[in-house]
């Protein structure tokens, strides 16, 4: 018999997990998708039954693929989303639907902690800008407008401690997750009291902090019969999305940035000690790996543009795709890749759900420059594209200017498996670009933590040399680049010139 691990990844959208080997080769996965809710136009949450319903549909499939018998299972990792939480009561049910990382309700929650404490002060404790998307905001709206709820509250976990204490009946969070909520000392890696006192709460409604490999508990035995797995097997106590997604492409070293290019577009870059950006562009987390941190911009909306793209003006493509067994954002990058560099003139500010580069800015919105009667329906999908790109660039000159050493640029998730979209990245940020053979990352890094936990390896450094293999690597075309710096510019001197202009437009709409 051999040994294997699962890894499973709780994304805002769906849950995939996969069976990987010793080597850290995947032999089997699946997926299983689950609605969000929107209650009101800056509101998303999400039922957690939906995790647990596609958590037992997702891994007997994977099995399934793998051709791997349950009883062969030696340990189980996972990942889930950060910056956002459910609440429960003493015997572990949620009592309402979970906050997404993308819900804004909590903006009058910032402006409140923001009487109490600086947004210097907090950045320098946390490395986080004050924000609403991130938990502890959430957590105090929470406590102001569901008190009834509130007081019957138990703990507040994060979608991979909740997930981790279904399984096992434990409570645990990683570093990676706990320094996404505004309320860890980064530095320190200890919860903060004066962070606490500010956002209104208790210490005792947190889990304790350990690492992302260490064992939380052993899988529960009704778990064990629902999933086909040995009861008792260990359960990592799991890390955030994209610091997973970081683990699974390799970057656990200084000198590798991850762009994982999916609805939204974290990028990650590892450091040996917290750094910290004056100018809030670039954030400070804690890694997955304890011995280092991460400094990142922790997701720009990327590819749900394009999704925006295809879902109102992509009918043809989305029909032809099924037909034909084909992707559409396959079509749609192909009649993009006939237009050339800087499309013309046209460009795009990806500001479609606010702005997180090149500034955190909520007001702005997403803006279309430069168009003309000799423009067409590729050059506008083209520029999207190039815009994901101009964000990226952002973000990377900036870790530059911090002193970050950046040799290369991991792709990973969806949008790396475009080759248009590749080049485009490697062209307008003028780094070399690299793209792993599993570019699903985040669910190879939880099984990763898997296999440490096993004691199969070491630590992550040595578990991500041995399993992420590079299959494809991209150089920037010089001429494109050149290019690109003009756009780019543009890009920037049209973003600077709108701020008053999206100040306004919020006065005017009531936003």
């Amino acid at each position: 018999m051999g040994r294997y691990v699962i890894g499973c990844d709780v994304g805002s959208q769906g849950l995939k997990a996969i069976v990987v080997d010793e080597e850290g080769n995947v032999r089997g996965s699946a997926s299983q998708s689950y609605p969000l809710i929107y209650p009101r136009p800056t509101w998303a949450e999400q039922d957690v039954r939906g995790w647990l319903r596609a958590l037992e549909e997702a891994v007997p499939k994977a099995l399934a693929e793998a051709g791997v018998d349950g009883r062969e299972v030696v340990a189980f990792g996972l990942d889930g989303y950060v910056d956002g939480f459910v609440p429960i009561n003493e015997v572990g049910e949620p009592l309402r639907l979970c906050f997404l990382w993308f819900d804004r309700r909590a903006v009058a929650e910032c402006q409140l902690v923001a009487t109490r404490i600086t947004k210097e002060e907090l950045f320098r404790l946390t490395g986080l800008n004050l924000d609403a998307s991130h938990v502890a905001a959430k957590m105090l709206w929470f406590k102001r407008n569901e008190p009834t709820l509130f007081e019957r509250t138990y703990k507040m976990l994060m979608p991979a401690s909740y997930l981790v204490y279904e399984l096992t009946g434990e409570l645990a969070i990683d570093w990676s997750n706990a320094s996404s909520t505004m309320l860890l000392d980064v530095s320190e890696k200890r919860w903060s009291e004066r962070l606490l006192h500010a956002f209104e709460i208790d210490a005792e409604f947190l889990p304790p902090l350990k690492d992302a490999t260490d064992v939380a508990g052993g899988l529960k035995p009704e778990w064990a019969k629902k999933l086909g797995l040995t009861p008792g097997i260990p359960v990592v106590v799991g890390s955030g999305d994209e610091h997973a997604a970081c683990v699974g492409s390799g970057v656990v070293v200084p000198g590798l940035v991850c762009d994982v290019g999916g609805t939204a577009e974290p990028v990650c870059g590892v450091v040996h000690r917290p750094e910290f950006d004056e100018t809030g562009l670039v954030e400070t987390h804690c890694h997955a790996d304890p011995a280092t941190w991460l400094l990142e911009n922790p997701g720009f909306v990327s590819g749900a543009n394009l999704r925006w793209f295809r879902d109102n003006f992509g009918s043809v493509e989305v029909q032809a795709a099924t037909t034909l067994g084909l992707d559409a954002y396959d079509l749609l990058t192909l009649e993009a890749s006939s237009v050339p560099a800087g499309s013309e003139g046209l460009i795009v500010l990806p500001c479609f759900m606010g702005a997180m580069t090149p500034e955190w800015n909520e007001l702005a919105r997403g803006t279309v420059y430069g168009l003309t009667m000799g423009h067409t329906r590729a050059h506008l999908i083209r520029a999207i594209l190039e815009a994901s790109a101009y964000g990226l660039r952002d973000i990377t000159d900036r870790m530059a200017a911090i002193g970050m050493e950046i040799k290369e640029l991991r792709l990973v998730s969806g949008q790396a498996r475009s080759p248009l979209w590749r080049q485009i990245k490697a062209n307008v940020t003028g780094l070399p670009v690299a793209v792993p053979a599993e570019t699903e990352s985040t669910a190879l890094g939880a099984a990763l933590f898997a296999l440490v936990a096993a004691g199969i390896y070491r630590d992550l450094p040595e578990a991500a040399e041995h399993a992420v293999h590079i299959v494809e690597r991209l150089e920037p075309d010089e001429k494109a680049h050149r290019e690109y710096d003009r756009t780019y510019a543009l890009y920037r001197e049209l973003y600077d010139r709108l701020r008053p202009v999206f100040e306004r437009g919020a006065e005017l709409l009531g936003n």
